[in-house]
């Protein structure tokens, strides 16, 4: 059982380019998991994704997934029930002293939709993580725009308090595992 799991969080932007560096990024630095959004998506499934000893977790379907998770194979089962084609979501189990079980989701809030984020399936994953007393990961583009994160322009989504709904869930967890390959690139859209 693994006791620190490294996390990596990307939209590909439906580039097999990205994709690529993503791979490789993922093979040389031995990440454990990469949360994505808009994957590379080719003939009814994501492309451009394989790693020996990782697997690809998303939802299968007739529309075109926009989020997925490329984790090691350790300790993870996904959890179909709050899957969907803009939120997959896995249990990993892990070891800091004692077992742990950890959620963590990868979630795409379309910038089209007509309900401002969250989304209802990251809603309901939240609430059933705080109902079962487990910690939660979620890797996201919101497509919310605010000059306070450094973008240009503000937009409706960016105006809710999104962080609000999710600071006091994130706050709450204590892994201490977290170990980003490299920094945050802001998009100054």
């Amino acid at each position: 059982m693994v006791s620190t799991i490294t996390f990596l969080q990307a939209n590909l932007q439906h580039s097999i380019a990205a994709s690529g560096i993503l791979t490789r990024t993922v093979g040389v630095t031995g990440v454990d998991m990469a949360l994505i959004q808009e994957p590379w998506y080719r003939d009814g499934c994501v492309g451009s994704l394989s790693i020996p000893g990782y697997t690809l977790y998303t939802q299968r379907g007739k529309d075109r997934p926009r989020a997925c998770i490329l984790a090691r194979n350790m300790n993870i089962w996904e959890l179909p029930g709050f899957s969907c084609r803009d939120l997959v979501a896995v249990l990993v189990k892990y070891d800091d002293g004692a077992e742990r079980r950890l959620v963590v989701c990868s979630a795409y809030l379309p910038y089209d939709s007509e309900d401002l984020p969250p989304s209802r399936e990251l809603e309901n994953l939240v609430r059933y993580c705080e109902n079962e007393n487990i910690h939660l990961l979620v890797g996201c583009d919101c497509n919310a725009h605010h000059t306070a994160w450094g973008s240009t322009n503000c937009n409706g989504r960016g105006r809710r308090p999104l962080l609000n709904f999710s600071i006091p869930v994130i706050w709450r967890s204590s892994i201490g595992a977290v170990s980003p390959p490299f920094a945050l690139v802001l998009d100054k859209r």
